[in-house]
């Protein structure tokens, strides 16, 4: 394993960890916003910003670092694909609440699916440890 693949692996788990985290402070921030705090809607959708960022670069880091696992890839391509869609339903498509309500329901798709990766990829760098604990 050359050493682009290998740091690639490594920051796999991270940036699909970050998603996650990244997210939950999203979640806070809008709860923030909602009960009175005007500038968190600001933060929210800067932090969202930043969530896309993330979920391209575990896109990128698993199209290099875990090409022959064709589910971690699958899943890196759903978690954009599943981003981009979560993104555009806060305001862009459809003009029902309803609809841009989907945007707050796709976050949870989002955090399971960078919760999944990172917790795949993670056992499979760190067999030992996985292996102790159980």
């Amino acid at each position: 394993m050359n050493g682009t693949v290998k740091a690639a692996r490594i920051a796999h788990p991270i940036a699909a960890a970050s998603v996650v985290a990244l997210v939950f402070a999203q979640v806070y921030l809008i709860a923030a916003f909602i009960f009175g705090a005007p500038g968190a809607l600001a933060a929210h959708m800067t932090l969202g910003r930043i969530v896309v960022g993330f979920e391209l670069l575990a896109l990128v880091t698993a199209l290099v670092g875990w090409r022959d696992d064709r589910k971690e890839v699958r899943l890196s391509f759903a978690l954009v694909v599943v981003g981009a869609l979560q993104v555009s339903l806060a305001s862009d498509l459809g003009n029902s609440p309803y609809v841009h309500a989907l945007h707050g329901l796709l976050a949870l798709v989002v955090v399971v699916l960078a919760s999944i990766m990172t917790t795949r990829t993670w056992r499979e760098l760190h067999p030992r440890l996985t292996a102790a604990r159980s």
